[in-house]
C-alpha cells in the first residue's frame, strides 16, 4: 500500500503504551488491520482525526514521549508538511520540545523512548546510530544495529551537488487544465447525492481499469452440466453433509488446473510464469468493495475442507479481519454470481494472474435424447477470461473442457488430490 485511511483511534492523548498495544485501525485496500504500537512511553499527540483518507506511508501520525510530564510540551503541536523539515515543526506552544537537543542530526524528540532506553543501557548516544525511520527518526531497531556495531554510525555517502546552472534553471508553467465538463442541471428542484468511495473501491477502481487497458482479455464461453452435482447433493444432504455448488466449482477448478497448468500462472511482463501451487482466489462481495481470499494449495483438499475454508474466509473478510496474506496473490480466481440469477457474464482478470473464470445460475435447457420427449438438462453458463499474453486459445479450450468434465462426474472430487 502507498495510502491508506485512519479508520478510528484505540488511544488518547495522556495514554501509556506499550510494545504490541493497537494505536490505531487502519482500513487498507482489502482490510481493516490493526496498527500496533513498538515503543514504551506515553501518548503526546495524535497528527490526524479518525477517518482521514489518503495518508501516505510514512505520514507521523502520533507522538509519543518518555514521561506523563513531557505531554503538555506537544499541545497544538501539528504534523510536519510534507517536504518540510520535521525538527522545525512544532508550534510556539512546544518551545521545550522544538528546542530539543540534537544527537548526531537526530532532534531529540524524533528518538523514540525505546531507542533511547536500549542506547542509554549500553553507554550510546543517538550520534552512535544510523536513523533510518520516517523523516529521520531513529527506531528501536536502529538502536539495536548500533549496540551490535558497539557505536560508531556508519558515515552516509557523499551526496552529489546539482549542477548551479540546472539548479537556477527556471521550470516552465504547467499548461492550464480545461475545465472539466459539468454535470447536467437537476429537474424539479432534485439534487444529486455524493457516495464516497471506501479505500477499497477506489483501489479496486484503479486496478480494473489498469487491467483493461493493459491486459489483452480474450473471452471463451461453455457450459458444465450440473445434474450429476445436483444428484449428489442430494445425496450428501440425506447424510447431513452440506456442500454447495461454489465448493464442487471450486473443487473442479482446482483439478482442472492440474490438467491444463498453463492457466495456472500469472504475467511478469515479458512471459508466462507458471505458479509451483495451485492457490485459487474467490471473489467475495463486501459492503465495501469485492475482495479475492485465497484457498491454498486448493486441490489437495477435500471438499468438506474447501466449504469450510471459503466459508470461514468469506466471513472474516466482510468483516474486514483478513490478513494481508490471505488475499494478496493466488494465481488464478472465481467469481460466481449464479446464486443472483445471472446466468452469463465476463469476468475483468485479476492481475497478474492469467485467468479468471465467471460462472452462472443454472438454467434448464431441452436436448435431443432421440425419443418422443425432449431431455432436460441442468447447465450453468462459463465464461473464462484469459490474457492473451499468456494463455493460447486451445490451452482455454482444453482448460474449459477440462472443468466440466470434472463436474459431471462429482464423485471425483470429494477427496483431494496431490499437494496443489
Amino acid at each position: 500500500m502507498s495510502t491508506g485511511t485512519l479508520a478510528s483511534w484505540n488511544v488518547a492523548v495522556g495514554d501509556t503504551v506499550a510494545p504490541g498495544d493497537t494505536l490505531a485501525e487502519v482500513e487498507t485496500d482489502k482490510a481493516t488491520m490493526a496498527w500496533e504500537n513498538q515503543d514504551d512511553g506515553v501518548v503526546a499527540a495524535l497528527l490526524a482525526q479518525a477517518g482521514a483518507r489518503d495518508i501516505e506511508v510514512g505520514t507521523p501520525l502520533v507522538v509519543l514521549v518518555d514521561e506523563a510530564s513531557d505531554v503538555a510540551a506537544f499541545a497544538g503541536y501539528e504534523a510536519p508538511k510534507k517536504g518540510g523539515d520535521a525538527s522545525a515543526a512544532a508550534p510556539a506552544a512546544a518551545a521545550p520540545a522544538a528546542s530539543a537537543p540534537v544527537h548526531g542530526g537526530v532532534p531529540a524528540r524524533l528518538v523514540g523512548p525505546a531507542a533511547a532506553r536500549v542506547l542509554r543501557e549500553a553507554g550510546l548516544t543517538p550520534a552512535d546510530a544510523a536513523a533510518t525511520g520516517p523523516r529521520g527518526a531513529l527506531t528501536k531497531a536502529d538502536a539495536l544495529a548500533a549496540v551490535a556495531r558497539g557505536g560508531a554510525a556508519p558515515k552516509p555517502a557523499p551526496v552529489a551537488a546539482p549542477k548551479a546552472a540546472a539548479a537556477a534553471k527556471p521550470k516552465a508553467p504547467a499548461p492550464a487544465s480545461p475545465p472539466a465538463a459539468g454535470l447536467p442541471p437537476p429537474r424539479d428542484g432534485a439534487v444529486f447525492e455524493d457516495v464516497p468511495h471506501t479505500q477499497i473501491r477506489r483501489i479496486i477502481a484503479a486496478r480494473l481499469t489498469e487491467s483493461k487497458t493493459t491486459v489483452p482479455h480474450a473471452y471463451y464461453r461453455g457450459d458444465a452440466d450440473l445434474g450429476a452435482v445436483a444428484a449428489l447433493r442430494a445425496q450428501l444432504k440425506a447424510r447431513g453433509v452440506k456442500a454447495s455448488v461454489n465448493d464442487f466449482v471450486i473443487a473442479a477448478a482446482a483439478r482442472a488446473l492440474l490438467d491444463v497448468p498453463e492457466l495456472n500462472a500469472t504475467w511478469d511482463g515479458d512471459e508466462a510464469v507458471r505458479s509451483p501451487s495451485i492457490d485459487v482466489c474467490v471473489a467475495v462481495a463486501t459492503d465495501g468493495g469485492l475482495i479475492t481470499p485465497i484457498v491454498t494449495a486448493a486441490p489437495s483438499r477435500s471438499l468438506s475442507d474447501l466449504g469450510d475454508t471459503v466459508r470461514d474466509l468469506a466471513t472474516r473478510g466482510r468483516a474486514g479481519k483478513l490478513a494481508p496474506h490471505e488475499y494478496a496473490g493466488g494465481s488464478f480466481t472465481i467469481s460466481n454470481l449464479g446464486m443472483y440469477g445471472v446466468t452469463h457474464f465476463a469476468a475483468i482478470i485479476n492481475p497478474p494472474q492469467a485467468a479468471i473464470l465467471a460462472v452462472g445460475g443454472p438454467r434448464a435447457e431441452a436436448v435431443d435424447s432421440g425419443g418422443d420427449a425432449p431431455e432436460f438438462r441442468t447447465l450453468a453458463g462459463l465464461t473464462l477470461s484469459v490474457d492473451a499474453r499468456a494463455v493460447s486459445g486451445d490451452a482455454a479450450a482444453a482448460w474449459l473442457d477440462a472443468f466440466a468434465a470434472h463436474l459431471a462426474e462429482p464423485e471425483t472430487l470429494l477427496e483431494g488430490v496431490g499437494s496443489g
